[in-house]
C-alpha cells in the first residue's frame, strides 16, 4: 500500500511538471502520439505505458490540447479495449 501510495506521488509529480512544461512551451503541443510521448520519456526517463498514461490525463484535464493526439489515444485505447473483449471472450489467451 505504502509502494502504491509513493507511486500515486511521483505521478502527481510527474503530472504538475508536464503540464507546467506544456504551459511555459518547453513541450510542443504540436506532435502527434508517438513523438509526445517520446518527450515525455527523454524528459523524464520513463517508460512508454507511463508515457502513453501521462499524455492521457494531460488530455483529460485539457493541458494537452492537439486532435491528432486526441484521435491516436482514442484509436489506442480502443485497441486495448478490442484486446481486452477478445480476451474474455476466449479468441486470445494470456
Amino acid at each position: 500500500m505504502v509502494d502504491k501510495q509513493i507511486g500515486n506521488n511521483e505521478d502527481d509529480e510527474l503530472i504538475e511538471d508536464a503540464a507546467e512544461l506544456l504551459k511555459t512551451g518547453v513541450f510542443k503541443n504540436d506532435l502527434n502520439l508517438r513523438k509526445t510521448i517520446t518527450m515525455f520519456q527523454r524528459r523524464f526517463r520513463i517508460g512508454w505505458n507511463r508515457g502513453f498514461n501521462l499524455a492521457r490525463v494531460l488530455r483529460e484535464r485539457s493541458l494537452l490540447v492537439n486532435p491528432i493526439v486526441d484521435e491516436e489515444i482514442a484509436d489506442e485505447l480502443q485497441q486495448k479495449a478490442d484486446v481486452k473483449q477478445m480476451m474474455e471472450n476466449g479468441v486470445f489467451t494470456e
